[in-house]
């Protein structure tokens, strides 16, 4: 991680000393509260703040460079307000694309992940068992390079990413994943494949991801179905559906997920618990910019940390967003 931020720092440095700069983000700010259920025994945490990490502080700079090449630089942090004050870090990289696609290199969001989030119906607010799979590949993973292929058909894309283990001799933490997409009117559909390199003994994991999603105007339907397999142990299937419905200002959605357990990308043991969630939320734009947000989410099988059967956990949030 430390050798891409040194890496970025150094190309934002060189590329773009004569680049306009453009910052943007996103602050959100409300109660969050948490009942973790184990063993018949509840214990219920509230947050105030931004719990979530909702929040983004977001710098890009680009710049022509001439022949058909462009240079591009995006920096997020992350201000947590309230819950935690540390400044951590989310997507920081640098890009250069022409003719023969693009290239990109530091840390972004991970292939498996974002699949994930963009066909949960919450935007991944809630408690999606689902989703749980895909963040053993991580959520932001730094020491990544991307290619993606040029757009050689209207509404097609695909990519790879490698990202590179940083300890010599061993190849522990080496992600691959492969990506293709397709948009086309209302329908919108994703695919993504990653092996993950385990840090200890033991076989590859192996996670793929596919999303489909219509927009029917009055509503919006999406589905995720989620594979993930360690080594030569059983398959963990998850898969939800879910709905969004614009209502004037008002977006109500809701959605079921499910999986038959959780499994770690560092060991190949199985954990066969199966998992339910449901979420429900509710969002009303008071401008384009600032919104009102409530999110209702419940699932057994879990109780924050552990797959166990009998536990669970439920949450509820209410936040404000704005977006700058």
């Amino acid at each position: 991680m430390k050798k891409t931020l040194v890496a970025v720092a150094a190309m934002a440095a060189i590329a773009g000393a004569h680049a306009e700069a453009t910052i943007s983000g996103t602050l959100a700010f409300g109660m969050d509260q948490v009942t973790n259920t184990t063993s018949g025994a509840a214990v219920t945490t509230k947050y105030l703040g931004d719990q979530r990490a909702n929040s983004v502080l977001k710098v890009d700079a680009n710049e022509d460079l001439g022949s058909g090449l462009k240079a591009d630089i995006h920096i997020e942090v992350l201000p947590s307000l309230g819950y935690n004050q540390n400044i951590t870090s989310y997507q920081s990289f640098v890009g250069l694309g022409g003719d023969f696609g693009r290239v990109q290199g530091g840390a972004f969001i991970s292939s498996a992940f974002a699949v994930a989030a963009t066909y949960d119906a919450t935007g991944a607010w809630g408690l999606n068992p689902a989703v749980q799979p895909s963040s053993n590949a991580g959520l932001f993973v730094g020491n990544q390079v991307k290619y993606s292929l040029p757009k050689f058909a209207q509404g097609l894309s695909a990519s790879a990413t490698k990202v590179l283990a940083e300890t010599t001799g061993n190849r522990a933490g080496e992600q691959t994943s492969y990506s293709v997409g397709y948009a086309a009117s209302g329908f919108t559909g994703d695919y993504a494949y990653t092996t993950i390199t385990p840090t200890g003994l033991g076989a590859s994991t192996k996670i793929s991801n596919m999303g489909l999603g219509y927009d029917f105007g009055a509503a919006k339907l999406v589905a995720l179905v989620v594979t993930q397999k360690n080594g030569s142990n059983a398959v963990n299937n998850g898969s939800s559906y879910g709905v969004i419905v614009p209502v004037g200002a008002i977006s109500l959605k809701a959605q079921y997920g499910t999986t038959n357990g959780y499994q770690s990308s560092s060991t190949s043991t199985t954990t066969a618990v199966k998992q339910t969630g449901t979420d429900y939320a509710v969002s009303y734009a008071f401008s384009k910019r600032t919104s009102l947000n409530a999110v209702m989410s419940t699932r057994s099988g879990y109780n924050g940390s552990t797959a166990v059967n009998g536990d669970s956990v439920k949450q509820n949030q209410v936040f404000v967003m704005h977006s700058f």
